[in-house]
């Protein structure tokens, strides 16, 4: 960036500034680093989790939370946070006249919060993690047609357009969006990698190197039918008796599927094996990741998995985990197929083959890793990620000042 006076930025995001949103976090940390005041918009915290600790970042939250799984409570929880957020962004406006907004989707239409900034002439960034129209295609399995999906592509639209750039986490994103309308040159790519400093291996070699009492597989994150987390789970019968020391980690918050996860382990009798682990703050996940021996990313092939980017993966990559992963176009992209061991979508047999081929040749955990390293580091750097934002932010300022 080439501001000479501290940059004051406002990011919004319908997330846990602390526990959900690892990339955002990321944004404002950098930022506060080289200098600029931020103030975060989000939801609340939970019990027991550090408060910010950088003077350049304030935090500033909305009194609900984030319990919605029905597309009726979806809607009322988004429409309330709007208001909320509405109120709350345009108060610290007028104290403060923000240089640049960065606003966060889901929902995509928390964009127009920033009313009063974008009449003022400042630059309005929407950040597009996942698209929401293929995101929730695949959460409700719904049609293209369904008047939700409609609807849902409409608020998308409006919003990109009402918003002076749009950061996407992939070229499928991209893509999706071009198709709709937007035009190419407003986006910037940027991949949803995760803090290199807090998911740093070196951090924690004496963890990785002590005995285990399990052979341990994790998963964290979202926990959701699109992630194909009974896979596993369906393996497991098979894998303890080939495995009597094998563990299944579940990491992330509890909800509906959760339980059917678990009622899931008891029916095939493997509950034992099955550790279901609450959400933690970002920087307690790496120490999770190792402590255990294989990261795995079961997804079920559809047209929102098959191109949305695993963060999950590159944690696990970070960390130093072989990798397992549901044969998909997005991870095949980022993975070679001498990084990672691929499965067929659904394949329970081919998922058990996976892990005990990893179990049982620790010569081929150590060429995976190596070549997922490899892999990572010449596409996904955080460093060339920076350089694109502040590239951006330089663009919109220089725009806002020849206005």
């Amino acid at each position: 960036m080439t501001e000479k006076k501290p940059l004051k930025v406002c990011i919004l995001v319908h997330q846990n500034y602390f526990m959900m949103d690892a990339r955002m976090r990321r944004y404002a940390e950098s930022l506060a680093f080289d200098g600029a005041h931020v103030d975060v918009i989000c939801i609340p915290p939970e019990k027991d989790i550090p408060t910010c600790t950088n003077t350049n970042i304030s935090i500033h939250t909305i009194p609900i939370g984030r319990m919605a799984e029905t597309p009726v409570e979806y809607l009322i929880e988004y429409m309330l946070a709007f208001i909320f957020y509405f109120f709350k962004l345009t108060c610290l406006y007028i104290k403060k006249h923000f240089d640049i907004i960065h606003v966060s989707n889901m929902p995509d239409f928390l964009v127009f919060t920033a009313l009063l900034p974008k009449l003022m002439g400042t630059p309005i960034i929407l950040d597009i993690r996942d698209v929401m129209p293929e995101f929730y295609e695949s959460k409700f399995q719904k049609k293209k047609s369904h008047p939700l999906i409609q609807l849902i592509t409409f608020q998308e639209i409006l919003s990109t357009k009402f918003a002076n750039a749009v950061i996407t986490a992939c070229q499928g994103f991209a893509a999706l969006l071009i198709t709709r309308g937007l035009k190419p040159e407003k986006i910037t790519l940027l991949y949803n990698t995760p803090n290199d400093s807090v998911f740093n291996r070196d951090k924690y070699l004496s963890l990785r190197s002590a005995p285990r009492e399990h052979f341990t597989l994790i998963f964290s994150g979202t926990q959701a039918p699109r992630y194909g987390l009974d896979i596993p789970i369906h393996a497991l019968p098979e894998l303890s008796s080939k495995i009597p020391n094998i563990r299944l980690q579940i990491v992330g918050r509890q909800v509906a599927y959760s339980r059917q996860l678990a009622e899931l382990a008891v029916q095939l009798g493997v509950s034992q094996y099955v550790e279901f682990i609450p959400s933690v703050p970002v920087d307690q996940i790496p120490s999770l990741l190792a402590a255990a021996d294989v990261g795995i990313y079961p997804a079920i092939k559809d047209q929102f998995m098959n191109i949305a980017v695993p963060q999950k993966t590159f944690e696990y990559c970070l960390m130093g985990l072989p990798i397992i992963s549901t044969r998909l176009d997005v991870t095949r992209e980022i993975f070679s197929e001498n990084s990672v061991l691929f499965f067929d979508s659904g394949r329970v047999d081919q998922f058990t083959a996976c892990v005990l081929k990893l179990y049982n040749d620790r010569d081929m955990v150590r060429r995976n890793v190596e070549q997922a390293d490899i892999d990572y580091q010449s596409k996904f750097s955080w460093e060339k990620g920076k350089k694109e934002y502040y590239l951006l932010f330089d663009s919109l300022l220089h725009k806002k000042t020849n206005q």
